[in-house]
């Protein structure tokens, strides 16, 4: 009684081999990625990027770092991440979001308190998605246009570590803690679907804490604010598969979300000829709302600049031009 009536008649008439209630994980990206797709007017460029010079670049600076002899760990170190591209984006996403910064903060639609606010922020706090056991995790890189590419990566390798130690299941519930407080303090009626999923969830649990992760030390794992208060989100789709393109769904009250494909070998024209070049695909799916498409056009502008000057990204130091 009281379910939707076609699920109701598929279970009648159809075999089913097992029921699986939905984590707390689940529930929470349904609900989010919901209320995304009922309340926010997305806007979606996909381009695809000549990527040759990125690869270039990284094949003669390993050859000359190898060319060296003697190699320290620092060394190895600079070697690995110019064969992981994942840094190099993050940090050219956040330097061309310094550069556009209308681009880069949270949204509030108000239309009857005030009208809308959309808060620019001087963070730039790129959530990075990591793939796990038990379902996809977003940690933050905070402020990676502001640190060296090594670091970057060092802390994208560090959270992604702790991705993959973590119960999705008590990381979300404790996020859902912080964010119910938030609701009541506000007196926030649009968040009573939330509050009662996380109430519902916490008087009837229908999945079990995994023993997994039971042994695994705290500062081994992500905590709440390690994945709250992210401005922009990636997903490295092609990093897990050949696919060329990917179409993101914005992360409210983020209103940037950028979706990489991955990088393969392609025809590309160059001169009038076509010539085998290294292609790379980037989908920005934005919220049309705080602000006109046009905007984040000079996005484009200045992530084409960092790859086709990737010395640009790899040898910046604090106190260089962003």
């Amino acid at each position: 009684m009281f379910q939707d009536y076609k699920v109701a008649y598929l279970r009648k008439h159809v075999n089913v081999r097992e029921a699986r209630p939905m984590s707390f994980l689940r529930k929470s990206v349904a609900h989010i990625l919901s209320e995304s797709a009922r309340t926010v007017p997305h806007a979606s460029m996909i381009t695809q990027f000549d990527v040759t010079p990125l690869v270039e670049y990284t094949k003669a600076s390993r050859e000359a770092m190898k060319a060296v002899g003697q190699v320290d760990d620092k060394t190895l170190f600079r070697l690995a991440i110019r064969k992981n591209y994942s840094a190099f984006f993050v940090k050219t996403f956040a330097h061309a979001l310094e550069n556009v910064p209308a681009a880069n903060g949270f949204f509030d639609y108000a239309p009857i308190r005030n009208g809308g606010t959309f808060y620019e922020t001087e963070d730039i706090n790129i959530a990075v998605t990591v793939h796990t056991p038990l379902g996809v995790i977003a940690p933050i890189v905070r402020n990676p246009h502001k640190k060296t590419l090594e670091t970057v990566a060092q802390e994208v390798r560090t959270v992604a570590r702790k991705a993959r130690r973590t119960d999705p299941e008590t990381l979300y519930r404790k996020c859902a803690n912080a964010y119910v407080s938030s609701a009541l303090r506000q007196l926030d009626w649009r968040a009573l679907p939330g509050v009662w999923m996380w109430l519902r969830s916490a008087l009837f649990p229908r999945r079990k804490h995994e023993p997994l992760f039971t042994d695994v030390p705290d500062d081994q794992k992500l905590q709440p604010e390690d994945i709250l208060c992210a401005t922009c989100t990636i997903a490295n789709i092609g990093m897990m598969l050949p696919g060329i393109q990917s179409v993101t769904v914005v992360v409210p009250p983020e209103v940037l979300f950028f979706g990489i494909g991955d990088l393969h070998l392609g025809p590309w024209v160059v001169d009038g000829q076509v010539v085998p070049r290294y292609l790379i695909s980037v989908n920005a799916t934005m919220d049309h709302r705080p602000f006109d498409a046009g905007e984040a056009f000079p996005l484009h502008q200045h992530i084409r600049r960092y790859i086709d000057k990737p010395a640009l990204i790899y040898e910046w130091k604090e106190g260089d031009k962003i």
